[in-house]
């Protein structure tokens, strides 16, 4: 049968359970035991969209969850913080920012940053910025950081002549962007000479979130 998110974790552990920078070569794999078992008649280019993006959700909230413990910051989805991540919308009521997880600190009861994950740019990249402006517009998530993680699969980060619309909008409107980078590659790759950038590779995440808990 074709891949499901859940394999993700377990095709992790079979390939000897390396660094984040060895995900996107998991992906590669992940797409041909896909193709491997994909029936003819449906297509496979979607399927394998929806699964990517899932199984990388599951598989980092596998990694950044065991790493995170010895902060005392936990991983949850946005609906078990409670209500204090609803922003308000006045007559439509409050509602959950669309985020994959969140960073809580139980100790101090908040939550520290929102994680959103994106194995491609090139049809939402703009939707994390959405929901970043409004968090800062509403006084009880003004605090909250919010980052986006991504292998940046399309190469839209790339250092490329010159920044283009999404690289733009992502860098003003998020906190930090957390390349899932291959071991090839530095931060150097996506950086242009003179101007100020929020990317990061995501081996830094957790020393930022620590940096993030530590503050008043």
């Amino acid at each position: 049968m074709p891949l499901r998110a859940t394999d993700f974790i377990q095709l992790y552990v079979e390939l000897g359970e390396k660094g984040f920078d060895h995900i996107p070569n998991l992906l590669e794999v992940a797409r041909e035991k896909h193709v491997d078992n994909f029936p003819e008649d449906k297509d496979f280019e979607q399927s394998w969209r929806s699964v990517k993006g899932r199984g990388l959700e599951k598989l980092l909230q596998f990694m950044l969850r065991r790493q995170l413990q010895d902060l005392d910051l936990e991983l949850l989805q946005a609906q078990k913080v409670g209500e204090s991540l609803k922003i308000d919308f006045g007559e439509y009521g409050a509602h959950f920012p669309d985020v994959d997880l969140v960073v809580f600190q139980r100790c101090r009861n908040r939550v520290l940053a929102i994680l959103s994950i994106k194995a491609s740019l090139r049809e939402r990249a703009t939707q994390t910025a959405y929901w970043r402006l409004k968090l800062r517009d509403y006084s009880p998530t003004r605090n909250v950081k919010v980052f986006l993680l991504t292998p940046n699969s399309d190469d839209i980060l790339r250092n490329n002549r010159q920044p283009n619309k999404q690289r733009a909008i992502l860098e003003t409107d998020i906190d930090a962007i957390y390349i899932v980078n291959t071991p090839d590659r530095s931060v150097s790759d996506y950086l242009y000479p003179g101007i100020d950038s929020r990317i990061r590779l995501i081996d830094d995440l957790v020393d930022d979130l620590q940096e993030l808990s530590q503050t008043r």
